[in-house]
């Protein structure tokens, strides 16, 4: 009996077929996507040819205009007087505070120096033994602009008056003779060097206080120390005597006033302020405290003699300003100059016997000397209107 072999089934291949043809697809997409990165980072750059572009400028910023520095307004004609304290006592002096190092002056700031100038009418000769042995520095006006303000020395005789600095007024002479304090039009106080014409050397001192006039006249002390001087902080309110040393250092207000001038030991000043209704001549101590009149006529600019037994002091009598002498303690009040020509700005010579001053007498403002007991006045020099009478006086060296 034979046996029916088993029919043979035929095998599924589909599941390898799809399994096949989806492997190939992945490869060739891995390859190709491959390709595509390689030749993407292999290939090398591309270069650009014909002219690179350029930037268009910025147009330049418009040119501003110079700021130009306020004409100061014309000094008044009559005396001012300082603002009045809130209360009879002075302030307590402020503490000295160290000013900040003072750097050159900038080109923009004063202009270049120009020659000594020596007037054709004055002789060329500096202070000797035979002519004078001091110098005086004063103020020369000759005109409204800022420019056309300077400040002058000259010998004790009027000779060799030669032109120190431009833009300027109010000198303060030092003792020496080998320094000028004075006001920069109209930015603060300069100190410039008078001893040597060919090498002249100018600093600030102090700045940012004082607008046109509201700077007065000052006073160099004896010994060399202190600078005292007029300024009212901010152009408005009171009008105060402050002191500083000539490096700017130790700047302090000492009292409300103005134009103050040191005794000879250099312990006080004297000054020209208001206690109430009460105008005039006061005194009082460099460390502050309470002013002490010396007379109420309503009188300024003093001036303390050498010896310190009189003080010269300028007031109006029949509409015009002359000159007077009072003892420090309010005593012996004496009237110097008359007539109708003003006579203002006074200051003694260094040993007393004489004292100089300007005056319109003649038709033209000059500076005179006369004997301290009011004889014997002479012009010394013709033509230098001063920048501002009313608060400047002459200053002398010793």
């Amino acid at each position: 009996m034979s046996t029916a072999e088993p029919t043979p089934q035929p095998s599924n291949r589909t599941p390898w077929i799809i399994a096949g043809v989806l492997g190939c697809f992945v490869l060739c997409l891995v390859i190709a996507i491959a390709g595509g990165a390689l030749y993407f980072f292999v290939q090398p750059a591309t270069t650009i040819s014909g002219p690179v572009a350029t930037a268009t400028p910025l147009p330049p910023l418009p040119t501003l205009p110079p700021v130009s520095s306020p004409v100061p307004p014309p000094p008044p004609t009559e005396t001012r007087a300082p603002a009045q304290p809130t209360s009879t006592t002075a302030p307590s002096p402020v503490a000295p505070t160290a000013l900040p190092t003072l750097a050159p002056l900038p080109p923009s700031g004063l202009p270049t120096l120009p020659p000594l100038v020596q007037p054709t009418s004055q002789a060329t000769a500096r202070p000797t033994a035979a002519a004078a042995n001091f110098l005086i520095a004063f103020s020369k006006d000759e005109g409204p602009q800022p420019e056309a303000k300077s400040v002058w020395i000259m010998n004790g005789d009027g000779t060799g008056a030669q032109k120190l600095v431009d833009r300027a007024s109010h000198p303060i002479l030092s003792r020496d003779g080998n320094q000028i304090a004075f006001y920069h039009w109209t930015d603060g106080i300069y100190l410039v060097n008078a001893s040597d014409p060919k090498n002249i050397t100018v600093k600030k001192l102090v700045g940012d206080t004082f607008t046109g006039g509201n700077y007065g006249s000052g006073d160099w002390s004896h010994n060399g120390r202190w600078i005292a001087y007029t300024r009212q902080p901010g152009g408005q309110g009171n009008i105060v005597v402050d002191v500083i040393a000539p490096d700017g250092t130790g700047q302090r207000t000492v009292a409300i006033g103005e134009s103050p001038t040191w005794s000879p030991d250099d312990t006080m000043l004297a000054f020209h302020t208001c206690r109430g209704s009460a105008c005039g001549i006061y005194k009082g101590s460099i460390n502050g405290g309470d002013a002490i009149p010396i007379i109420t006529d309503d009188g300024g600019l003093p001036a303390w003699s050498p010896d310190g037994k009189r003080i010269i002091y300028q007031k109006e009598v029949d509409g015009q300003k002359q000159l007077f002498l009072i003892n420090p303690d309010g005593t012996g009040k004496k009237q110097l100059t008359s007539g109708a020509a003003m006579h203002v700005d006074a200051q003694w010579s260094p040993d007393g016997a004489h004292i100089y001053y300007r005056s319109p007498q003649g038709g033209t403002w000059g500076i005179w000397r006369m004997n301290s007991d009011g004889t014997g006045a002479a012009k010394l020099i013709d033509n230098v209107a001063p920048v501002n009478w009313p608060y400047e006086r002459l200053s002398i060296s010793r």
